[in-house]
């Protein structure tokens, strides 16, 4: 196997794939060149290199196709990683062959199969498994970095639309009226066509640049020229719940300022956070009126209320589990992952959307096989840090609001999560290095 150990090479590969998909909107040509690169490195790299690589271009996937209308080939990339390298527990494989018959069973029952659906979702299983376990040595510190510099540049891809790069073709934008005025703002969403699925991987990668500065492996300066950006793309979503989960990473960033004793910084990002959301509230910048205009908004001639808070989730949420209360069957065994949605609308909720699937045999069934899973890459043993939480708590709160089941960026995500689980994070702020999984 190749190995790519200098950095230099390996970003050197990063910015041709980057340039090869952006380009790829003008000319299909210059997508298959970026795949076949890829599929290069499934094949004859080591799986580091190739993990990097894949990490960095996820934030990318949905205009890495030949056309706007066909499959993206990141998920052809994981279903070849997982065949190359697959690496199953043994007390998982049980467990994923009874759950890949649970869906199948299921979807015949129900009358209808899709073939691609099914894939997707099991691939995302067995790569999960394939990325999580001792015999995968990744460096935390440049995979975190290959996730938070993908999506940034995924982001200034989207600023990049032209009549050249047909990003537009790809990608669907949301528009949402400004309360205050007859203007209309839109919502940044880089390469998703729904800004809060986006708005995931932001703040994900704001919790990873937050510890690895408290592990001192990046300056604090480095890691607000990266932060910089991904704030502003987050602010400009004009996403709810992206404006509360900048709040909450700010609160990790304090945590971090005061476990490393640095009072001073704990206390200028505390006051500057309160300033800066009492200011925004007041209308006094109009950069984040329509953020706030969003928060104040009301559909119900009462005021405020659960459904206007949530956009209307709250109602969606009272309609799924209303239907699966009244049809006892669908909420055991669930409808099968090719069910049809409710009045034409997800529950934008994975919990919910994981029973209204799969029932609740099949989401522990889930849940199950990726207990065994995860429980491979358990080696450090160590002290939790609060900071330990901080991804896994992120996905945990954002996915209460999105239905991800069917997505590409879980097994990212959870990998991320549970790396970050698994990271000595000491109070002091030192760094150690160890074999993380």
């Amino acid at each position: 196997m190749l190995q790519i150990r200098s950095n230099k090479i390996r970003w050197a590969i990063s910015a041709a794939l980057a340039a090869l998909i952006l380009l790829g909107t003008y000319r299909s040509v210059f997508s298959l060149a970026a795949f076949l690169v890829c599929c290069f490195m499934v094949v004859f790299c080591d799986r580091e290199s190739t993990l990097l690589q894949m990490f960095f271009i996820m934030p990318m996937a949905n205009i890495f196709r030949i056309s706007p209308t066909t499959q993206s080939f990141l998920t052809i990339l994981l279903l070849a990683y997982v065949v190359l390298h697959l690496v199953l527990p043994r007390k998982a494989t049980l467990l994923v062959v009874l759950f890949a018959a649970y869906v199948v069973i299921g979807e015949l029952v129900g009358g209808e199969f899709n073939l691609f659906r099914t894939i997707k979702l099991i691939c995302n299983v067995l790569f999960l498994s394939s990325i999580l376990n001792s015999e995968v040595k990744i460096r935390h510190k440049e995979i975190f970095l290959s996730y938070i510099i993908g999506n940034i540049v995924a982001s200034f891809f989207k600023l990049a639309d032209s009549s050249i790069f047909k990003i537009s073709s790809y990608i669907n934008s949301e528009s949402i009226g400004n309360i205050n005025s007859d203007n209309f703002a839109i919502r940044f969403s880089g390469l998703y066509s729904d800004p809060n699925y986006y708005a995931v991987g932001l703040i994900i990668s704001l919790c990873l640049l937050i510890v690895l500065y408290h592990r001192k492996e990046i300056q604090f300066y480095f890691a607000a020229v990266l932060a910089a950006p991904i704030v502003y793309f987050l602010i400009i979503t004009y996403s709810k719940s992206a404006a509360l989960m900048l709040v909450v990473t700010a609160l990790f960033l304090v945590y971090s300022f005061v476990r490393r004793r640095n009072y001073v910084a704990a206390v200028f990002i505390a006051v500057s956070s309160v300033v800066v959301v009492v200011l925004a509230f007041s209308g006094k910048i109009p950069f984040l009126q329509t953020v706030v205009d969003r928060f104040m908004a009301s559909d119900s001639a009462d005021g405020m209320d659960v459904s206007s808070l949530t956009t209307g989730r709250f109602d969606l949420w009272v309609t799924y589990i209303k239907y699966l209360i009244q049809n006892i069957a669908v909420g055991i065994f669930g409808g099968s992952i090719t069910a049809e949605l409710i009045a034409h609308h997800g529950s934008h909720n994975t919990y919910i959307e994981v029973i209204y699937y799969l029932g609740i045999a099949g989401g522990s069934l889930l849940l199950l096989t990726l207990r065994f899973i995860l429980s491979q890459s358990v080696i450090v043993k160590h002290k939790k840090s609060f900071l330990n939480y901080s991804v896994i708590l992120c996905i945990c709160i954002m996915y209460f609001f999105l239905g991800e089941l069917f997505y590409f960026d879980p097994p990212f995500q959870i990998m991320l999560a549970f790396m970050v689980l698994n990271l000595p994070l000491y109070e002091n702020g030192e760094s150690e290095t160890k074999k993380i999984i």
